[in-house]
This record gives structure tokens, sequence and C-alpha cells, in this order.
């Protein structure tokens, strides 16, 4: 147990480091750049998902153009979350967008054609992409910085719930396709 006045000392070294203090344990230059293929990750799915809810072509596919802009809001919402968690760390978040797919593990797709199938599984896809690379992500933070880890246990949970919300729509979609006449009620 660290006593008051060490903790008051270690609290005064590197005031210029703001919330960084000597008990963070992680290395900051690699913990900077996982954080930086986390954010063009989010970046790139949120225009993948923002792509293909313009490309859903029927209205009666809306609920799920719908879903995929709220799935593109919230993965807007956890770049912005992770680029002020960069900047908590020293660094600048990298939204140079001639470098994001180079750093995102999401492969962008676009579907012209709008089929439903397609954007579905290549959302899913993209989804399980990112949960596990949340989840390496939580695992390799550990306990070295709270902080870091907290706020990638949030996005792990919103991607996981997307990823089973994109699974259910991808067995209504292969339910659809298998058995058309259904759709149709005939």
């Amino acid at each position: 147990m660290l006593r008051t006045r060490e903790v008051r000392d270690r609290a005064l070294c590197d005031l210029d480091d703001g919330p960084v203090t000597p008990s963070n344990r992680t290395d900051l230059t690699a913990g900077t750049r996982l954080l930086n293929v986390l954010l063009a990750s989010m970046v790139v799915s949120a225009l993948q998902y923002e792509q293909h809810a313009a490309a859903v072509p029927a209205p009666s596919a809306r609920p799920l153009a719908d879903f995929l802009r709220a799935c593109a809001d919230r993965d807007r919402d956890s770049a912005r979350l992770l680029a002020a968690r960069i900047r908590q760390l020293g660094a600048t978040g990298e939204y140079d967008p001639q470098h994001l797919g180079a750093r995102s593990r999401i492969a962008f797709r676009a579907f012209p054609d709008g089929d439903l199938t397609a954007i579905v599984t290549q959302n899913l896809v993209g989804a399980r992409i990112l949960v596990q690379t949340l989840q390496e992500a939580v695992r390799w933070v550990g306990d070295d910085d709270p902080t870091t880890r907290r706020l990638l246990e949030r996005l792990l949970e919103t991607k996981e719930d997307q990823a089973g919300r994109l699974s259910a729509q991808s067995a209504h979609q292969q339910a659809a396709r298998e058995h058309p006449a259904a759709r149709h009620g005939t």
C-alpha cells in the first residue's frame, strides 16, 4: 500500500502528462498504436455501415437500413472515445484517410446492387473481427491501464450486441432466401 506522501510525490512528477502517472504501466507507444488500429477500424466500420444503409433498396428493408445507420453512429461515437483516450495518453488519433484502410482490421466492401444478404454478412464479419480485436486488446492492456481497459470493455459490449443483432438478421435473410414464398405470404 502506498503512503500518502509517496502518492503525492508521484502525482507531482511530470504534471504535463495529464492523467498518465507513474502507476500506469502500459507501454504508451504500443498502447496508442493499438488504439489507433481500433480507431481506424471503427471509422472504416462506420463508413461501411453508412454505405450499406444507403444501398438498401427496398422500402420493406427500411428497418435494416435504420439499424445500419444506428451502428454507424455508434461506431463513430466509439472512434471519438478512442481518439479522446489516445489524446489523454499523450498522442493523437490518426484519421488520415490515406492510411485508414491500411490500419483498419475491417476491409471495406460496398454492395451497390443492394444485396441484403451480402450486406448483412459483410457487417457481421466486420463486427466479429472487431469483437475478437477488442477481446485481444482487453487482454493485452490487462491491469496496466484500467481506464483504457474499461473503455475497451464498453466498446466490446457494444460490438457484441451489434454482432448478435446482425447474426439474427443474417438468419432472417437466409430463411427468406430459402423460402421466398413465405416472405411474400403465399
